[in-house]
């Protein structure tokens, strides 16, 4: 039995393509010479054989039974910027996450692995051969199990203050000069999934349910929604990919996607990722951007249906509802936390509910996806010490090895509905 998976993306650059209408054929067709159609004939192979070697969009196939399982964790990349000599930044923190990860692998046996964004601090990446890329991301997650796992990636602000092109690249399979092809260190270039800033990816279990990934890039959202004094790090953002232009096609392409998502029959659970959040109750700075691309997420997530919105940036572990969407907050991955209040939720005097909250330890989060819903635990990464103090009728990892323990369970049910007129 198979899940079948479907996978729609644009990149920083894509434009919107205008209506074909038919034309009357002019009267200069009538006079085309056999020259022209040879000439036309080899221009086609041409562009035939160039396509033929870039790389081909064709649907995935992702082999399971009855579910879907997957890990996401955000805001993780500080090992070297720890390195770099930045205090806030503590590679064994991540090292441990990963560790706790790799170990509830073993049984939970995702298929792929979820990056809430926020991959490199402190400023991205500079170039493909940055050693961000090695020492961020290989060589932590180069573990017995994580190690035959993809990722399918989100961009964060971090990630925008550097240089967004290294990123994309490097989501494509292309590596720097020193990358050693089948090194014990290097993970397979095809792990780091970034198809472009956003992007769909659709699948389908074997009884027929729907599950939709629809990951944004919450820099790019704001850029049509502030001005630069409004904005984080606005100095360090590029118009291309977090410009006004920017904006403007991503905000189409994801209102686009949410009315193809929400139509049909078939039940589905629509989740859309991104690295911002659209309510909170972390108690850190907020910008007028960041508010107004709440205000018009949540106004389309709710009327288009959405189940549910996942998301990293605030150093926290959370469960808010609001019109029938379920946030979810993990950015708990690898960086410093911070402290949360549920009783001061942002935006204010908008009416969520804040269900859960917690910012004690890092960690990060286990979803599977079956013909009942979305089960979703989140758990805390625990060192060896942290384990052995814990009750014996605490909740543990999936095997009982006393590296994490989850901390709170909750389920998204598949829906019928579609978008709200």
């Amino acid at each position: 039995p198979l899940i079948t998976a479907r996978n729609e993306s644009f990149s920083g650059t894509d434009r919107l393509q205008p209506a074909v209408r038919l034309r009357p054929m002019p009267k200069w067709v009538g006079k085309l010479t056999v020259w022209h159609a040879v000439g036309a004939l080899g221009l086609i192979l041409v562009i035939g054989h160039t396509t033929s070697i870039l790389p081909q969009r064709s649907p995935a196939v992702i082999p399971a039974v009855d579910s879907l399982r997957f890990i996401s964790i955000g805001d993780f990349g500080v090992t070297e910027c720890g390195r770099r000599g930045e205090e806030k930044c503590k590679g064994a923190t991540q090292a441990r996450v990963a560790r706790s990860m790799d170990d509830v692998s073993h049984t939970f046996k995702p298929h792929f692995l979820l990056s809430l964004g926020d991959n490199f601090y402190p400023n991205g990446a500079e170039n493909l051969d940055d050693l961000q890329f090695e020492n961020s991301f290989e060589h932590v997650y180069n573990l017995p199990v994580l190690r035959m796992r993809k990722w399918w990636v989100s961009l964060g602000d971090h990630d925008h203050c550097g240089n967004v092109s290294a990123v994309l690249e490097y989501g494509k399979g292309r590596r720097g000069k020193s990358w050693v092809e089948d090194s014990a260190q290097s993970l397979p270039r095809d792990y780091f999934q970034l198809p472009g800033p956003y992007y769909h990816r659709q699948f389908r279990l074997k009884t027929g349910q729907e599950f939709h990934l629809i990951v944004v890039d919450s820099v790019a959202l704001e850029g049509s929604l502030g001005s630069s004094g409004e904005r984080r790090f606005s100095k360090k953002l590029s118009d291309e990919y977090a410009g006004a232009d920017a904006s403007r096609r991503h905000w189409a392409w994801l209102e686009t996607t949410l009315i193809k998502v929400s139509s049909g029959m078939a039940p589905r659970i629509i989740m859309v990722v991104g690295h911002r959040p659209v309510f909170s109750c972390a108690q850190r700075s907020r910008t007028r951007a960041e508010e107004r691309v709440s205000n018009r997420l949540h106004t389309l997530l709710s009327q288009f249906g959405v189940s549910m919105y996942i998301n990293g940036h605030d150093h926290s572990q959370q469960h808010i509802t609001k019109d029938g969407v379920q946030y979810f907050g993990n950015g708990v991955g690898g960086f410093n936390l911070h402290r949360v209040d549920k009783k001061k939720a942002w935006p204010e005097n908008r009416g969520q509910e804040v269900l859960w909250a917690e910012s004690g330890q890092n960690g990060f989060a286990m979803h599977e996806v079956t013909p009942e819903g979305m089960r979703i635990r989140f758990a805390h990464s625990l060192s060896p010490e942290d384990g052995a103090a814990l009750p014996e009728d605490a909740p543990r990892d999936v095997e009982g090895g006393g590296l994490s323990s989850i901390i709170y369970e909750t389920m998204v049910p598949f829906t019928f509905r579609g978008f709200k007129k």
